[in-house]
């Protein structure tokens, strides 16, 4: 019986691991743009916003040196991630191929005093 037991439990952390978004971890996820969202004081927090237009499942990967986040938008959504500050270079695919500059558009959104970007995905 605790054979069994344990083979579940390693089942399940699996299953659990696997779900989460890829890459380094976010200071925070949430769904929405979370336009009113600001970072604490002193904090070199960023937000990095995506709107996925598309009928399926999209991942941005956002990667400053190091650093590589990824954020996965299900299909027709809106999702942020809290990132440290950093110039990123922003990318995105959907069924494993990039979706390229033409559906991709990434701008500076500032609101509320809040270093960010908003990136639209687009069919």
């Amino acid at each position: 019986m605790n054979r069994i037991a344990f083979v579940a439990l390693v089942l399940v952390a699996f299953l659990a691991t696997s779900c989460g978004e890829r890459g380094d971890k976010a200071i925070s996820y949430g769904d929405e743009l979370g336009q009113d969202w600001r970072p604490p004081a002193g904090a070199a927090q960023m937000r990095i916003s995506v709107e996925n237009y598309f009928t399926r499942d999209v991942v941005v990967q956002a990667d400053a040196g190091s650093a590589h986040y990824e954020l996965t938008v299900g299909p027709i959504r809106k999702r942020y991630m809290i990132v440290p500050t950093a110039n990123y270079e922003i990318n995105a695919t959907t069924e494993e191929r990039s979706t390229g500059t033409t559906l991709l558009h990434v701008r500076p959104d500032d609101r509320d005093g809040a270093h960010a970007l908003l990136v639209s995905i687009r069919p």
